[in-house]
């Protein structure tokens, strides 16, 4: 019962920080949108167009860092604290040039980027200043995820956390200032959200960095003059764990990007709609993502010391307590969908739409979490090439059944989320089996029937 205890406090020390900082990050945007969706509807699909291609670019840097958080864990794992420290310091310079040059994708083609997909009009124009706005605060996104990637590869989330909170509190409150015009300032609208949003990304950006050079707990400091001498070396050797994670990232909204292609081709506010309703069943994928991260960080610190074993149950261990949060979630999602739905548009329409999609949201969060807590474990014990390949299927698998499902089988919206369900499905279990084997399932199946067929 200690040993039950002592090991629910340790996930929870590291997942907890990671939820609360989820959560509020995550209502914090709902709460932008319902700014915005209740200030007019238009907004919506406007940020739907913008939010999508734009966290493809962002979810690839951020899955690139994946590399530096398992190269932290496992040589934190094995005490190796000067080569922690090293390898953070050449990712804060080599993460920062490359920050840069995403933020002049965005600041320079935009519009080119929008129009591929589908984008249109008012809509178009709306979704170019938007980015273009926010799009300012991807100077400082190197820094930013080389300074969490550091504090969850060691296990001290709760930095990640503080300056989450920091960065949605104020975000929220700006929103209000500027949307609405507060304080004798202009009502900006749609500008003004997006200027909330890039002015709390830096504060929360540059808070972090400061603290991770600060913060007193962690067995090595940074050197400031080591900052500009990065080695590049070993830069390339967090890249080359997380170039696999960035691809998979990529390949997974380029999947959500033909998504957004097929969806514009329905009419002007399916991606909307389709926005909200992914937007609202994110908050279950946000707490469990703690779980999942905490599995990680403690399967990383366990395989890089070579406790194989240990490493795998507590793998399973957080994929136990991620269900238990997804299975009260899809009943949620089951009892409440309009009133859910109607805390972020009171567009009659949109509502009906959305209700349906928001019960079958709870199916496919439950096969969701298999696919994402094994797919972190797996990254724990260095492997990122696994879930590429899973990707690279899952991705041809959603773009060659969508528009079968949208449009041969006239389901529009709903095709495209039993589309999404059946691969979470099916990657999800073969995750599962392959961190259970901690090696290739489908070779362990060959050689258990060719053992099957000798004794036969």
């Amino acid at each position: 019962m200690n040993n039950k205890t002592s090991r629910f406090k340790m996930i929870l020390t590291i997942a907890l920080p990671i939820i609360i900082q989820n959560i509020v990050m995550h209502f914090q945007i709902m709460i932008d949108r319902a700014f915005l969706g209740n200030l007019d509807s238009r907004y919506l699909a406007a940020i739907g167009n913008v939010l999508i291609p734009y966290n493809a670019l962002n979810f690839f840097f951020f899955s690139a860092a994946t590399g530096l958080t398992v190269l932290v864990a496992q040589n934190f794992g094995r005490k190796d604290y000067s080569k922690v420290q090293r390898l953070g310091e050449s990712s804060f310079f080599y993460s920062t040039v490359f920050s840069i040059g995403l933020f002049l994708v965005w600041e320079f083609g935009a519009k080119g980027i929008f129009s591929l997909f589908g984008a249109q009009g008012d809509i178009l124009a709306d979704s170019v200043t938007y980015v273009q706005i926010i799009a300012i605060s991807l100077i400082f996104l190197g820094i930013e995820i080389s300074a969490g990637s550091i504090f969850q590869g060691v296990g001290t989330t709760r930095p990640i956390m503080i300056f989450g909170v920091i960065k949605s509190l104020s975000n929220i409150f700006l929103d209000w200032v500027l949307i609405y015009g507060k304080f004798s300032l202009p009502a900006m609208g749609l500008k003004g959200a997006a200027l909330a949003t890039m002015l709390s990304n830096i504060i929360a950006a540059i808070g972090l960095f400061v603290a991770v050079l600060l913060y007193s707990d962690l067995p090595f400091k940074f050197s400031k003059r080591a900052l500009l001498k990065p080695d590049w070396n070993l830069y390339k050797e967090t890249l080359s764990i997380g170039i696999p994670s960035g691809l998979e990232s990529l390949l997974w909204n380029v999947g959500q990007l033909v998504i957004v292609r097929f969806l514009n081709q329905i009419d002007g506010m399916t991606i909307g709609i389709y926005s909200l309703v992914a937007g609202i069943q994110s908050l279950a994928l946000y707490i469990y993502l703690g779980f999942a991260k905490a599995a990680m960080t403690k399967v990383g610190h366990h395989w890089g010391n070579k406790e194989f074993d240990k490493a795998r149950d507590i793998g399973f261990y957080c994929q136990k307590l991620s269900l238990v949060v997804t299975i009260i979630f899809a009943v949620i999602f089951m009892v409440f969908p309009k009133l859910l739905a109607g805390i972020f548009t009171s567009d009659p329409e949109v509502i009906a739409r959305a209700v349906p999609l928001l019960r079958l949201s709870g199916l496919h969060i439950n096969l969701q979490v298999f696919n994402v807590v094994m797919g972190h474990t797996i990254r724990g014990t260095g492997d990122t090439k696994w879930m590429l390949y899973s990707q690279i299927f899952g991705t041809i698998f959603v773009v060659g059944l969508s528009p079968v499902m949208i449009f041969g089988f006239s389901l529009g919206l709903l095709g495209m989320y039993i589309t999404l369900i059946l691969d979470e499905g099916i990657r999800g279990g073969i995750n599962l089996m392959r961190f259970y084997y901690e090696r290739n399932p489908f070779k362990v199946w060959v050689a258990s029937f060719k053992d099957n067929k000798e004794v036969a």
